[in-house]
């Protein structure tokens, strides 16, 4: 079977391609013109550059390719059209070129559901209600895969740790200084590695039966403070965890998109803030655990621990 990857270069498709190869899968890889791509074609990785909202270039890319795993996305941007073109727009554009395929895999977000309840992790059964223009723009990702004419699997993994992910940073840099101010410390969150997301994406693509929409996450949600503390660990520090009001959140996430007006790089946004003022953001994997012969082998906490042994 030849794939046709996109997000190859990211922090998810490095962990993915050795999977995807390692299954006997040959791997075209779409990137942009910019793109830093000699670590994948020294594994063997056919590269193709272009632009995924560009039809041309797409229906080049898809040619002679029997299924895509759609990996590529963006959320940290000013304006929400940009969201909305990097997450929608490119799968809709890969939608309309897909007339001879076998599968395709969108790598979603659990941001496309929304907020979960308090003690109840989200099952794929409950209705959908994304706050943020980045959950808005994958759900509508998500819905344009009904255009298909194969089958196709959506998969929403929470928020992804491990080396090479640096959205951690900032909670790094907090730890070292012995206090984390969080939101809502008693909120849940469900975690996943990178290397799991990565396994659950090539399990969806070989299994014949995988269909629809699957929540992927390790099977226990943490608690906010649970989490922190773990970062605490993991760099060596007790740490005192301080709620952090969401008016100070949001007051950050504005100065951060003022600070980027002026030339900084943009690291908060308020449509991200959107996501990160939900007391509950969890979910269960429960259908993935049961259809897709897959299960995490990696728990965030066990992970921070075992670092600072």
């Amino acid at each position: 079977m030849k794939v046709l990857l996109t997000g190859a270069t990211g922090f998810l498709g490095g962990h993915l391609v050795p999977r995807l190869l390692g299954r006997g899968l040959s791997v075209r890889a779409f990137a942009r013109p910019t793109s830093r791509t000699a670590p994948l074609e020294a594994q063997g990785v056919e590269i193709v550059r272009g632009a995924l909202t560009d039809d041309g270039d797409v229906a080049a890319a898809m040619d002679g390719v029997d299924a895509v795993v759609h990996a590529a996305g963006g959320g940290l941007a000013l304006d929400p059209a940009v969201i909305h073109r990097a997450n929608t727009e490119t799968t809709r554009t890969l939608v309309r070129h897909a007339t001879s395929l076998r599968r395709f895999v969108l790598v979603s977000s659990l941001a496309a559901h929304g907020p979960s309840r308090p003690g109840r992790p989200a099952t794929e059964a409950d209705p959908d209600a994304p706050r943020s223009e980045y959950g808005k723009s994958k759900l509508a990702a998500e819905r344009a895969l009904a255009a298909l004419p194969c089958p196709w699997v959506v998969l929403r993994p929470p928020a992804l740790y491990g080396e090479g992910e640096h959205r951690m940073e900032p909670l790094l840099r907090a730890a070292r200084r012995g206090v984390v101010p969080t939101v809502y410390p008693a909120g849940t969150l469900s975690m996943l590695s990178g290397p799991d997301c990565a396994e659950a994406i090539a399990q969806a693509l070989v299994q014949p039966e995988a269909a629809g929409v699957y929540y992927v996450a390790e099977p226990e949600p943490i608690t906010r403070r649970a989490m922190a503390q773990a970062v605490g660990s993991q760099v060596g520090r007790r740490v005192l965890v301080v709620p952090l009001p969401p008016l100070v959140v949001r007051a950050a996430a504005a100065l951060a998109e003022a600070r980027a007006r002026g030339g900084a790089p943009l690291v908060l946004t308020r449509d991200k803030v959107r996501d990160v003022l939900q007391p509950h953001q969890a979910c269960d994997p429960g259908r993935a655990l049961r259809e897709l012969d897959w299960s995490p082998r990696d728990r965030f906490l066990a992970a921070a621990s075992a670092r600072n042994r």
